[in-house]
C-alpha cells in the first residue's frame, strides 16, 4: 500500500533548518542515547504511574483514531496517553515514542479536532522529528543542570557556549510545526479541522455560543505581514517568535490554507480518504472485513452484526466522546 511519503509533507523552511542541524555531526548519536537510557525510561515511568494509556479498552473512542493515521502514514503505532493538562499535545522519544494528549483537549476540541491534533502528532513522527526535538531537551537539561551545581562561572560559560545551538534548534522546532500542519491537513483532507485547531489556541471552545469565522482570523496575518515594512515592527516580530515554541496562530492559517491548493496535497488527501472510508473496528480502528463477528486484531464483538463498525473517524452511535472533569489553564 502506497502511504504519505516526508518529503511531500516537509515545508521549505523546516527543511532549511533541518540542513542546518544534520550538519552538527557527533551529537545525535550521543543524545539518541542519552534519552534511550535515561530521559526516555523516566518519561515512560512517569506515563505509565500517573497517565492514562488508551487502547481498545480505555478510552476506544479517542485510541481508534490512531491507527488509521499510522496507517496512512506508514509509521510504528506510538504509545498514546492522556494526561491532566492545558489544551495541548507533544510527542516525545527518539527511540521509543509517545503521544501525550492533554485533558483539555477533550473539553476544548470536537471529535474531529482532536483527531487533527493527533495526526499532527504522528506527521512529527514521520518526518524524523523527535530526534531533534531531544536534542532540544538535552541541551536545555544541560544548561539547567550547570545552573544548578551552583558554579556560577561555569554556568555562564556553558550557557553562552551552547546559545548558538539553543538558538537554531528553537528556530527549528518552530518551523517543524508547519510540517507537521501539512500532515494534518492532508490527512483530514482539507485545511478545516486543523485550521479550527488554532481557533482552540485562541480561546474559542468548539461548543461555544459565538459565531466563529476562520477567514478572518487567516486575514490577520496579512496585516502582521504588512507590518514588516517597519524596522521596529520587525525586530518586535522577532522578539514575539523567540519566545514561542510554534509559529504564531494566524500565520499557521494562513501556510495552511496556501499549501491545500496544491497537487502535492490533493494526491496525499486522496491517499488518505481511502485509508479512512475503510471498514474498522469501533474500539481499536484496524480494519475488519465483511461477515467478521469479531475484531482479529483487538478481539472485540463488531457491532451490527459483523457489518462495517465505524468509519476511521466520528463517535460511536450512542457513545460521546468523555468529557474530562478538570478544568485545566487556558495556555498552549
Amino acid at each position: 500500500m502506497t502511504t504519505f511519503s516526508a518529503s511531500d509533507l516537509l515545508h521549505p523552511a523546516d527543511e532549511s533548518a533541518r540542513r542546518h542541524l544534520e550538519s552538527m555531526s557527533g551529537l545525535q548519536n550521543a543524545v539518541k542515547t542519552y534519552h534511550k537510557n535515561f530521559s526516555e525510561r523516566l518519561i515512560r515511568n512517569s506515563q505509565l504511574a500517573e497517565a492514562l494509556r488508551l487502547g481498545p479498552h480505555q478510552l476506544p473512542e479517542i485510541y481508534r483514531l490512531l491507527p488509521p493515521i499510522c496507517e496512512a502514514f506508514g509509521i510504528e503505532e506510538p504509545e498514546l496517553y492522556l494526561a491532566l493538562g492545558p489544551v495541548n499535545a507533544f510527542t516525545t522519544g527518539a527511540t521509543r515514542t509517545s503521544i501525550t494528549l492533554y485533558s483539555g483537549l477533550l473539553d476544548h476540541l470536537s471529535p474531529d479536532e482532536i483527531e487533527a491534533v493527533i495526526a499532527h502528532e504522528c506527521g512529527h513522527i514521520l518526518c524524523q522529528h523527535m530526534l531533534f526535538h531531544s536534542m532540544a531537551q538535552f541541551i536545555e537539561l544541560t544548561v539547567k543542570v550547570g545552573s544548578a551545581a551552583n558554579i556560577p562561572i561555569a554556568s555562564t560559560v556553558l550557557s553562552v557556549a551552547s546559545h548558538p545551538l539553543r538558538m537554531a534548534l528553537s528556530n527549528w522546532s518552530r518551523k517543524s510545526e508547519l510540517s507537521a500542519d501539512r500532515a494534518a491537513a492532508a490527512y483530514m483532507g482539507s485545511a478545516d479541522a486543523i485550521t479550527r485547531v488554532m481557533f482552540r489556541f485562541a480561546g474559542i471552545r468548539h461548543d461555544s455560543r459565538y459565531t466563529q469565522n476562520i477567514q478572518p482570523f487567516a486575514d490577520q496575518a496579512l496585516e502582521y505581514e504588512a507590518l514588516r515594512e517597519s524596522k521596529w515592527d520587525r525586530f518586535l516580530q522577532w522578539q514575539i517568535s523567540q519566545s514561542s515554541t510554534h509559529p504564531l496562530l494566524a500565520v499557521r492559517v494562513r501556510e495552511i490554507q496556501s499549501w491545500v491548493g496544491t497537487p502535492t496535497f490533493a494526491n496525499l488527501a486522496a491517499l488518505a480518504a481511502s485509508v479512512r472510508s475503510a471498514p474498522r473496528c469501533h474500539s481499536c480502528g484496524g480494519r475488519t472485513q465483511p461477515g467478521w463477528r469479531h475484531c482479529q486484531r483487538c478481539g472485540t464483538t463488531l457491532i451490527y452484526g459483523g457489518a462495517p463498525a465505524v468509519a476511521a473517524t466520528g463517535p460511536i452511535p450512542g457513545q460521546p466522546v468523555p468529557q474530562a472533569g478538570a478544568q485545566p489553564a487556558w495556555k498552549r
